[in-house]
């Protein structure tokens, strides 16, 4: 899944148990994992693996594109996403 952040906007990610992989395609985004004391900046071409289940919460520090990537795990991997994170829109989506 690619998304497209404006410079400022926030994103929640919920990654199931088989985890994910951030990368960063274009600009730069600051990222913070739940239960996690260090903070991780990404810029175009890195990437961020979540290997366990957790939210991580991925702010643009300007304009960004960022993949969202799963493993094959032979099921579907599951993920929530929550956009700006004062409003109470969550999508959750199945990937195959």
């Amino acid at each position: 899944m690619d998304y497209l952040l404006k410079r400022g906007e926030t994103i929640a990610v919920t990654a199931g148990p088989e985890g994910c992989s951030l990368r960063t395609d274009r600009g730069s985004v600051w990222l913070t994992r739940y239960d996690d004391p260090r903070d991780y900046f990404l810029k175009p071409g890195e990437a961020f693996a979540v290997r366990a289940p957790g939210a991580v919460v991925i702010e643009a520090l300007e304009d960004a594109a960022i993949s969202l990537e799963y493993p094959g795990a032979g099921r579907p991997a599951r993920a929530t996403i929550q956009v700006g994170l004062g409003i109470p829109s969550l999508i959750a989506m199945e990937l195959h």
